[in-house]
Parts: structure tokens; sequence; C-alpha cells
């Protein structure tokens, strides 16, 4: 089976309008897409549902299966339009897999399993839990104080959350499932990578994962640190493949992907 995989498209970064040609035209001239059995998107779709939605449509005709979950700018209300629109960012992520649920082919994953011929596809967000600068000696109201000031999530994710709560909660999700699952995708890393020198910056990045790793689980894709990752931890293959910004802090063009045969 040819699995390929994506995160941190952002894509009203790079098409300003809902315009299908446009859409269509960032599909063929950014992503390249080749076909596959599976596309998985780790996260961060970008800001506008209805946008995003167009883009699944446009994707799906490439492979046989799309699965999605949700990262942060995925629950990100921007303005006032917003505010008034969906009152609350689970409102917004609702709306979504709505959406979602009427393209066929296309499956939201919210803490949920997809087979896709015999393979076990686990889905869900995941969250950072400040873990990473908590070990390095940072009191949480040192690192909560920073993330208040550093991370848009603190002003555009309605009502504002802990992230150590939903990080717990989201971690559970995955606990729940995972040991059926042959394949992971979450949009935050479930370990200590390093996405950033500076060691408050890093903790916005991870969860604490390594208790999940003592399972059947073979592969782990990822996104919202935009950098490409593949490499083992364990017995397990971590993969990333972000798009990120046009300018800024960008990933990579293109969809990666990789042949699977759990069986061999």
């Amino acid at each position: 089976m040819k699995i390929a995989y994506k995160s941190d498209i952002h894509l009203d970064f790079w098409v300003k309008e809902k315009n299908r040609n446009k859409i269509k035209d960032f599909i063929k001239n950014i992503l390249f897409p080749k076909t596959a059995d599976v596309l998985i998107i780790a996260g961060d779709l970008g800001h506008d549902n209805l946008q995003n939605a167009l883009f699944l449509e446009e994707i799906k005709k490439y492979y046989g299966v799309v699965l999605v979950t949700f990262g942060n700018h995925d629950l990100y209300l921007l303005d006032e339009e917003s505010l008034n629109k969906y009152k609350t960012s689970h409102a917004r992520l609702s709306e979504l897999k709505e959406y979602i649920r009427f393209i066929e082919g296309v499956y939201f994953l919210d803490g949920d399993i997809a087979d896709v011929a015999g393979m076990k596809i686990l889905g869900a967000g995941g969250w950072y839990d400040f873990s990473y600068a908590v070990r390095h000696g940072i009191s949480l109201e040192v690192i909560r104080g920073q993330w208040e000031v550093i991370m848009r999530d603190a002003k555009y994710i309605h009502p504002k959350i802990d992230p150590p709560t939903f990080s717990s909660f989201e971690k559970e999700k995955i606990r729940s499932f995972i040991y059926d699952a042959d394949i992971v995708f979450t949009h935050v890393p479930p370990l200590y990578i390093k996405c950033f020198d500076d060691v408050l910056m890093n903790s916005f990045y991870t969860f604490y994962g390594y208790d999940l790793f003592a399972n059947n689980v073979k592969y782990w894709i990822f996104g919202h640190c935009h950098q490409a990752h593949d490499f083992y931890y364990d017995t397990v293959r971590f993969l990333s493949s972000p798009l990120g910004y046009p300018v800024g802090r960008r990933g990579e063009f293109g969809i990666r992907d990789l042949n699977i045969n759990l069986k061999g």
C-alpha cells in the first residue's frame, strides 16, 4: 500500500480566494500530487472551512482515501466576524467535520481509527503539554506567561484552553485505540524533537508520548513543526512533510509517500 502524507498546508496563506480553479493550481504547482492509496493530512488545513472543503474535494481526485485531523490553526477564530459566527472554536471544528462528512472518500479522524484495506490508521490532533520546558527546570508559571505572549493559540482559540489539560484529553483519545493501530497521525509530535533552539518555544511544539510507543504501531506521522522529518525512535518510524507558509518558516513543497507492507 502506498501512503502519502502532508501537514501544515495553511491554505489561506497560499490562496486568498475561495476559488476552485486557484485551489487546483495550488495543488498542481505547490503540492505536486501523485496517486497513492491513502493521503494523510496531519492538521492545519487553514483558517477558512469552506476553502478547506474545496481543497479536500480537489486533492481527493488523486487519492483513494484522504484522512484528516485538526491542528491548532483549524481552531482559530481570527476576527470579530468569525467570533460572531461560531462563538467557540469547537463550533468551527464541528462545521469542518460536517463539510467533510459529505465529501466521498474523505474522513476526519478525531481519536478514531480508519480501516483501509486492512491497515488500521488512527488519527487525532494531539496537543503540546509544556513538559519539554518543565523537564528543563522552567516553572509552569513562567511557561504559561510566555505562552500567553508568544503563541497565537492563546489569542485565537475560544474559549481559551489550558494546554496541559487539553493535551491530556487528546492523549487519552489516542491511548484508547492505539493498541489496535498500525499507523498513527497527530498534528503535534509525541516526542521531544527540536523545532527551535529555544527551550520555551520547543515546549509549545511537542508532548510527552513516549509511553504510547510500546504497541503495534510502526509509523507515526505528525506536523506542527515546520521541518520535514524521517527518523526512528525505538521501533517506530516518525515522518513529517509540512508545507508551512509562503514566507518565513516554510517546510517543503510536494507530498511525500512511501510503500508500506506490514506483513512483509
